[in-house]
């Protein structure tokens, strides 16, 4: 009976240990993909405002030529 009952409180008292592992690593691997997320949202970020002013003068220069094709 002993044996029975220490089992049982054994289990009890070490179970979240087994289960605290496990979700040490889910969380880890959140942290990772949220690091890598944050990094190409920087990235893009950057992108955008190095390639911004390019973008406008082609969209000005449709938008020019869609005016003289009117006139």
């Amino acid at each position: 009976m002993w044996p029975r009952i220490v089992s049982a409180y054994l289990a009890v008292v070490l179970a979240p240990f087994g289960e605290s592992s496990r979700a040490r690593e889910e969380g880890q691997s959140m942290v990772e993909y949220a690091i890598i997320a944050a990094v190409i949202a920087v990235v893009a970020m950057a992108a955008i405002q190095a390639l911004g002013g390019g973008i406008a003068q082609v969209f000005q220069n449709i938008l020019a030529h869609i005016l003289g094709i009117g006139a």
